[in-house]
């Protein structure tokens, strides 16, 4: 499980509820896009091919990208904390996954929390997820961000 696994998960499951992120609008962030198997399991497509006239097929440049402000960041990652301690952990990874029907194993679970997890603690806190927003060019401003 990487970042832009996770930020993919989250735009989707964020675009119903509160509707800040609406990636049903806006291009993948990346040249493969995720989409849902039918076992629910991301796959990844390549969806800068574009069909053209004829049998011949052209790459098409994706600029467009979910983007969020800091204080949208900051509203889904404590609708994320329900329980207000001020990190995300593994038990509300699987809160969000099955409420959203990820069928993410045990594993990818934990794999995404110690790959994102900046001091050890088993935790995201707030500064780790904004660090995944940035690093998967989705928050406003940022310099990584599209233009």
């Amino acid at each position: 499980m990487d970042d832009d696994d996770l930020m993919q998960a989250i735009a989707l499951s964020l675009q119903d509820s509160v509707g800040f992120l609406d990636v049903s609008k806006k291009p993948a962030k990346c040249d493969r896009a995720r989409i849902m198997d039918e076992k629910c399991r991301v796959k990844k497509v390549d969806s800068n091919i574009v069909e053209g006239k004829g049998k011949r097929k052209r790459k098409q440049t994706i600029r467009n990208r979910v983007q969020m402000t800091e204080d949208e960041l900051i509203l889904h990652f404590f609708q994320f904390d329900e329980a207000g301690k001020g990190s995300i952990g593994l038990k509300d990874l699987h809160r969000v996954a099955a409420s959203h029907d990820f069928l993410w194993s045990e594993e990818e679970l934990r794999d995404m929390m110690h790959f994102n997890d900046g001091d050890g603690d088993g935790k995201l806190r707030l500064d780790n997820f904004r660090k995944i927003a940035v690093g998967c060019n989705v928050l406003q401003g940022s310099a990584n961000a599209a233009s």
